[in-house]
């Protein structure tokens, strides 16, 4: 069973975490609403399946909208700007072409090239938005970097190959409660998977580190398991 939603982690009730060591006082499932089936479907989430004993809980989320609030003025204003230079100033920034003539009728076709101004700040929008999105799941993170770009780069990290993960948010960032996570490897010293204008950073990190040590400490108790098991055999 797959379920997908954009999340943007706006609801975490952080009194209700805790040291997050021995096992997950913060799961997966409880960040995004609970992982049944009803809950899913209350949050929006899409629930796909019938085998429950064999799902898989996967969660999408993409950058927010509020990390190009600069662009959206920038959008409006060009836009306002247009129309009203388009009107005052037809004859340079308007194109008229003729489509067809019946009759007596002509119609004409008229391009205002100053359209290009908020077309560009909409395009840098809608790609900055799409052009990423994250995935979490019960084996780790991955991000699809380029989605509407030539080059795509898909880097994944099991929970326990992740070394560590760093929130960074500027005064404005702060004020909009979204900003930046950095997840490093254990193969790397470089940060591995750079998630850019995502909301709450501080609640993916503490959720990432909360998971990151349940997983560790079912590792550890797995190869106890395994030792004392080869040590009885023999």
């Amino acid at each position: 069973m797959t379920r997908s939603r954009s999340g943007e982690f706006d609801d975490v009730d952080f009194d209700s975490l805790g040291s997050g060591l021995g096992e997950s006082n913060y799961p997966l499932e409880e960040v995004f609403g609970g992982a049944g089936a009803d809950q899913a479907k209350e949050l929006g989430a899409k629930v796909t399946g019938l085998d429950d004993e064999n799902a898989l809980t996967r969660y999408h989320f993409f950058p927010t909208w509020r990390s190009q609030i600069i662009n959206q003025i920038w959008f409006f204003l060009s836009s306002i700007g247009a129309i009203w230079i388009s009107k005052t100033l037809p004859d340079y920034t308007v194109i008229v072409g003729e489509l067809w003539t019946t009759g007596s009728t002509r119609y004409n076709l008229h391009l205002p090239l100053l359209v290009l101004v908020p077309g560009f700040f909409l395009s840098k929008i809608l790609i900055h938005i799409y052009n990423s999105v994250y995935i979490i799941d019960e084996s780790g993170i991955e991000a699809q970097i380029g989605l509407v770009s030539f080059n795509l780069r898909q880097p994944r990290l099991r929970w326990e190959d992740i070394r560590g993960i760093e929130p960074s948010q500027t005064i404005w960032e702060r004020l909009l409660n979204i900003g930046t996570v950095k997840i490093g490897s254990a193969m790397t010293q470089d940060a591995e998977i750079i998630m850019e204008g995502i909301a709450n950073p501080r609640a993916i990190q503490l959720l990432v580190n909360s998971e990151r040590a349940k997983r560790l400490e079912e590792l550890k108790q797995s190869g106890s398991a395994l030792r004392q098991g080869v040590i009885g055999g023999d």
